[in-house]
């Protein structure tokens, strides 16, 4: 009798730790879906080219190691119809996301106007002032280089006491301007306005201070830089030997010497790690406007040596790549 009711009592153990088992697993799954759900990110793009794909792989790679959960990745086409529709989709579907990454200003725009209530972390908006990128939820990393980083890499190039030229639209690029004016004084250079209101006005604008200026730093103005303008540009800079810096990869490869832009992975990689922040700290809905985090310098020997400017200053700086 004695050695039935020890073994009953055993079963009886068995049983209950068993069952304490399964509910602690239960609650882990439990946890864990939980998890999963308020980690949940949703992308939108504005179109598919090289460098907001380079920014989304950069996002997804950082993501899987901070245990971020991407439901979808939406390509809005460059088409405002189709992110109506992706619009709906989203607000139709039963599970939210927690977070929005967007790229491109087609899709920051639209997915700001349209979601109010979770926060958004826009990405590859050129010169983003223009757009109206800020809110509560709103957090933004700039696709431009600092004015003062910019003028650190020309002063290591050209030196100080040198006149830079820059010709811009006012009422696109005015405060981009006025900032460079308050760093020229520290990098020691003398900057040169020419202002223009249309495309029609840049080789003019050019003629106006070629003579006058020992380099000539383009901004991202998209009245200035156009196909036209541009092809205008770069033969005036070649027969003058004049240095173009600039903020692009695709002016480089249109003739200019120097640029200075960011590294479009690690946007993606500083992307996740403010969505971790955000998804951590709930009571936290925008972190502002970040500068990039990491940049890269392209150098055109070609333009270089055609023009007769030695880059040795600045080719041993980091995260250097010569073009071609």
């Amino acid at each position: 009798m004695g050695k039935n009711n020890k073994n009953q009592k055993h079963r009886n153990c068995i049983v209950v730790c068993c069952f304490i088992v399964t509910i602690i697993l239960q609650a882990l799954f439990y946890i864990h879906e939980v998890d999963a759900v308020e980690n949940t990110v949703i992308i939108v793009q504005s179109q598919q080219i090289p460098a907001y794909n380079e920014a989304i792989k950069g996002f997804e790679e950082e993501c899987k190691r901070k245990n971020i959960s991407i439901k979808a990745i939406y390509d809005l086409k460059g088409d405002a119809e189709e992110g109506k529709r992706i619009v709906k989709n989203i607000k139709d579907s039963e599970i939210k996301p927690k977070l929005f990454l967007v790229v491109g200003v087609l899709a920051a725009a639209i997915v700001k106007e349209q979601f109010d209530d979770i926060p958004v972390i826009f990405c590859m908006v050129i010169n983003h002032e223009r757009f109206n990128l800020q809110g509560a939820n709103v957090t933004g990393i700039s696709t431009e280089a600092s004015v003062e980083d910019q003028f650190a890499i020309l002063k290591g190039l050209l030196g100080t006491y040198k006149n830079v030229g820059v010709i811009y639209d006012p009422g696109k690029t005015g405060k981009i301007v006025s900032e460079a004016v308050a760093a020229s004084k520290i990098f020691e250079f003398n900057l040169i306005k020419s202002e223009v209101t249309s495309e029609t006005e840049v080789a003019l604008a050019l003629k106006n201070i070629i003579n006058k200026i020992d380099a000539l730093w383009m901004i991202p103005d998209s009245t200035v830089i156009t196909k036209k303008s541009l092809d205008i540009i770069s033969k005036t800079a070649l027969e003058y030997h004049l240095p173009i810096f600039c903020t692009s990869d695709a002016i480089i490869k249109a003739g200019a010497l120097v640029s200075v832009s960011p590294d479009y992975r690690y946007i993606g990689l500083q992307a996740a790690q403010i969505a971790q922040t955000l998804l951590s700290n709930p009571t936290i809905t925008s972190l502002g406007i970040k500068r990039p985090d990491k940049l890269k310098l392209t150098l055109n020997t070609q333009t270089a040596e055609l023009i007769g400017v030695n880059l040795s200053p600045i080719r041993s700086y980091p995260n250097v790549i010569l073009y071609p």
